[in-house]
């Protein structure tokens, strides 16, 4: 077992985990990163497709400014978040983010004339240095200065569970190294969990293999609030097939120098969505594009699972070429991006809700444990945003160091993880393996918990995951018991953190009784700005599940609305 000791232990080397590496730099605080890949180079943060402008950055006049603040509160995240941070956040994106990025060498696509390339409507997005590949070249570039920074790197270690002191605070992190099967124990006296949001839960996921709702498994064992949990975002554009191309999306947004985006065509060959024409200049079009999709599903003429259309055939390929990668899947299956179609298909993204945390400081209703990034549950997405609360919680750990002595974890909790890992490397005799209980899960929630859902649904899911925890985890059987580079064996803790996850999010849905925004409910098929333009907050007590309802406050944009059937609803 190799054990290490650290000021700060950080799960996740994605745009948050790493700002708040490089912010404890700054105060003179040690931190270790932990991450399940590696450091800049796994995790969702490296798809971002474009970064959205902030302010008034870049010839932004105070409408665009407007406008952005709105995209965020009102399109982005369905009024379910707090203002407050929202424009403390946004200044912080104009004020440090885009010049700090600029000042370290981040490349913003530029035109012949030397100009910065935007895209046009009310809200305006660069890239770096394409649209489609953005967070490939950011990542790269906090890599770099994450070792520039001297922070200690512990890679390709799968983290497991926190640990905590006896008065329940979290003091450090159990790993299993992915390469060599070593135990691993980080003591620290704070631990921030950054990641991420992309949880490979349902049978069509953006979320790549590593990403099985880690975080709010662990978050739950250690005792933490959660909020928002049903806010499941969808890409309603994703290649349909072959299935392992399930997270290339034939983006809805406005292209970069253009004002075209990918329009969308149902079986009967009829076009039923295109933002020029639908949308001029839409806000978010995810949520108004799966609307659209839901009503030609409904009518009978697409499905979930493809049977509709999408592509740029209304557009020349040297505009789609000249500022994205949109037109690559088209070539890499032979085909003309200004001929053809393809069929799409939806996928789940990102997940809007997470732990909860108190906004200023990123501190989770347990002592010592902080959130960064998608995992928390104020905001949706974005990897500016995810960037601010890695700058929060590097704050929020500075201003309570003092009242978090070091402290080893006991040997007993320590013990009991590494047993319960052992009992996992055994294996029973002739059982499933894990990777086909993860398809089962996935099947589970796709089936009942998919875009549109209902309580039946969603009790069958839970009777379900309930069944699968009592009786088929047990049996999980492994083809090796080695413990070098055993990704069976990773499978099988995946797994286990999925069911748990996946429980949460389920009771979370029953619990919120309306639809919003992506949220859709055929049972409750309202917005109901009355009762539930509120945190839907799920507390983990010994075992039993309470929720708790407290109504977001309106400083800045407010709804205008008490009840709206959820399809009417712009956003």
């Amino acid at each position: 077992m190799r054990n290490f000791t650290t000021d700060v232990v950080i799960v996740g080397g994605g745009a948050a985990g790493c700002y708040a590496a490089l912010e404890l730099a700054k105060h003179k605080i040690e931190s270790t990163i932990v991450c399940k890949g590696l450091v800049g180079k796994s995790g969702a943060s490296i798809f971002a497709g474009n970064l959205v402008l902030s302010g008034e950055l870049l010839g932004n006049t105070p409408d665009n400014a407007r406008n952005t603040a709105e995209f965020l509160i009102k399109y982005h995240n369905q009024f379910l978040i707090d203002q407050e941070w929202a424009r403390r956040c946004g200044q912080w994106i104009a004020n440090v983010y885009y010049p700090e990025l600029e000042e370290a060498g981040l490349y913003f696509r530029r035109d012949d004339a030397g100009e910065v390339v935007t895209s046009p409507g009310l809200i305006r997005s660069v890239a770096a240095n394409v649209q489609g590949n953005s967070g490939v070249p950011f990542m790269d570039l906090r890599r770099k200065q994450v070792s520039k920074a001297g922070v200690r790197r512990i890679e390709e270690a799968a983290v497991t569970a926190v640990l905590r002191r006896p008065d329940g605070s979290a003091c450090g992190v159990f790993a299993v190294d992915c390469l060599t099967g070593e135990y691993i124990v980080v003591s620290a006296r704070a631990v921030i969990l950054a990641t991420g949001y992309s949880d490979r839960l349902h049978t069509r996921s953006t979320g790549t293999r590593e990403m099985s709702a880690d975080g709010i498994a662990m978050a739950r064992r250690a005792g933490a609030k959660f909020v928002n949990l049903e806010m499941q975002w969808w890409h309603t554009n994703d290649v349909a097939h072959p299935p392992s191309w399930q997270r290339v999306q034939i983006y809805p947004n406005p292209m970069l120098g253009s004002d075209k985006s990918a329009r969308m065509v149902n079986a009967a060959g009829e076009e039923f969505f295109n933002q020029q024409v639908d949308a001029p200049m839409a806000y978010g079009p995810y949520t108004v594009q799966l609307k659209a999709l839901v009503r030609q599903v409904r009518a009978g003429k697409a499905s979930y699972e493809g049977g509709y259309f999408a592509g740029f055939d209304h557009a020349r390929t040297s505009e789609v070429d000249a500022y994205t990668t949109y037109a690559k899947p088209f070539r890499q299956l032979g085909l003309d991006p200004q001929d053809t179609l393809l069929e799409t298909a939806v996928t789940a993204h990102y997940r809007q809700g997470g732990v909860h945390v108190d906004t200023a400081t990123m501190q989770s209703s347990v002592e010592g444990l902080f959130v960064a990034g998608g995992l928390g549950g104020h905001s949706n997405g974005l990897i500016a945003l995810a960037t601010f609360d890695g700058k929060t919680a590097a704050e929020g750990v500075a201003a309570s160091l003092d009242r978090l002595p070091p402290a080893s974890p006991s040997r007993e909790q320590v013990d009991a993880e590494r047993d319960r890992l052992e009992r996992l490397l055994d294996g029973a005799p002739d059982g499933v393996s894990p990777v086909a209980v993860k398809e089962q899960v996935r099947r589970v929630m796709w089936e009942n918990v998919g875009v549109e859902k209902d309580a039946v649904g969603m009790r069958r899911a839970l009777d379900e995951l309930r069944r699968i925890r009592q009786e088929v985890l047990p049996a999980l059987t492994l083809r090796s018991g080695s413990r070098r580079a055993n990704y069976e064996w990773l499978d099988a803790m995946d797994v286990h953190n999925m069911v748990d996850a996946a429980e949460l999010i389920v009771l979370s849905s029953l619990q919120r009784e309306e639809s919003r925004g992506p949220f859709i409910r055929t049972d409750y098929p309202e917005t109901d700005n009355e009762n539930w333009l509120a945190e839907n907050i799920l507390c983990v007590e010994d075992g039993s599940f309470r929720f708790e309802r407290k109504p977001y406050p309106l400083p800045f944009f407010q709804p205008g609305f008490a009840h709206r059937d959820n399809m009417a609803v712009e956003w």
